[in-house]
């Protein structure tokens, strides 16, 4: 015969997770209906009892602004109960383990695991449990393998950014073979494509530099602090200039698709004001607004014979000179 007391001491432990740290709250009806999903069953009479004696022993407030009450730990309350995970919370933990590992600092890769492992529990025997494996971040391009980078360089580079502290270390250009000493100054850390870059300046140049995370080695974080350049915005430089590619700006672009080539941008559009204009023969017209840098010319070139350029006119005559210069190098093969 199951012991009662011990049904109920486990059924009040695990409200106690379920309860969140205010401001968020809890019903006493969605704590019944968790509670059944857990395996216990009980009324909410039961559970409005309980409840009333745990917060004479933990530190539960309940909020009584309006009906239903709702019930959480207080936003001080030092516990030693850590709050049930959702489902929700649980898979997005999970889906950040597999996809943000890179971006992860290694420290708190090291913290989060015992998180990432109370996740797997909770989702354990539910049909999300492989959802992280079910799921993939696909390139739209070529797909690169990620160069290596050496696992003390990128602790080195996230501890300098956290602490904003100085970076030395050795670093091998791009087309050279021996590495030079540098002093960095972090800025931040941008993904492109498979590769990391540092985002930094160096020495007392004012200039923002990009690092290949993978070009970098016996690197240290000094005991100085960085210093970045004044009024220097990191996500507004993302947005707008963190490109290898320098641009000139955005531009109307106006191009000729074949119909079926420009179907997907139909779900997925270049900009807000792009306007698809169908023309005779299976041909489209697509004008939008977009940023004029080379990787919109790398866009355009896959395209092939599917797409031509109508405006603007500077843009139109590089890629037919690309294309000439194309064609002569097949025809000398």
């Amino acid at each position: 015969m199951k012991d009662r007391s011990s049904d109920t001491l486990m059924r009040q432990w695990e409200m106690l997770r379920l309860i969140p740290r205010a401001p968020r709250r809890i019903t006493v009806k969605q704590i019944r209906h968790a509670l059944v999903e857990l395996g216990f069953t009980t009324s909410s009479r039961t559970i409005e009892r309980d409840l009333q004696n745990l917060s004479s022993r933990f530190q539960l407030v309940v909020d009584e602004a309006e009906k239903p009450f709702g019930w959480s730990w207080a936003k001080n309350a030092n516990f030693a109960f850590t709050p049930r995970l959702s489902t929700t919370q649980s898979v997005a933990l999970l889906l950040s383990q597999a996809h943000l590992r890179s971006l992860l600092p290694a420290t708190a890769m090291n913290e989060l695991m015992p998180v990432f492992d109370m996740a797997r529990g909770e989702v354990a025997a539910t049909g999300w449990s492989e959802w992280h494996r079910r799921t993939a971040i696909l390139p739209t391009g070529m797909p690169l393998k990620a160069p290596e980078v050496a696992m003390n360089v990128q602790v080195d580079v996230h501890r300098a950014l956290l602490l904003q502290r100085r970076l030395m270390g050795w670093y091998r250009s791009k087309g050279t073979d021996e590495p030079k000493e540098m002093v960095m100054h972090p800025l931040g850390l941008i993904v492109r494509g498979p590769a990391q870059y540092l985002v930094c300046t160096l020495r007392d140049y004012p200039d923002v530099r990009h690092l290949a995370l993978h070009r970098l080695s016996r690197t240290q974080v000094l005991d100085e602090d960085a210093k970045p350049p004044v009024d220097f915005e990191f996500q507004r430089y993302a947005s707008t200039v963190a490109t290898s590619f320098k641009g000139r700006g955005q531009v109307s672009l106006v191009v000729r698709f074949h119909a079926t080539a420009a179907e997907h941008l139909r779900d997925t559009p270049l900009s807000d004001d792009q306007v698809i204009e169908v023309l005779e023969r299976d041909q489209v017209r697509l004008t939008a607004t977009v940023e004029d840098d080379q990787s919109l010319r790398w866009w355009l070139m896959g395209f092939g014979r599917h797409v031509q350029v109508e405006a603007p006119v500077h843009l139109r005559e590089e890629i037919a000179e690309e294309l000439r210069l194309a064609l002569e190098g097949y025809g000398s093969a």
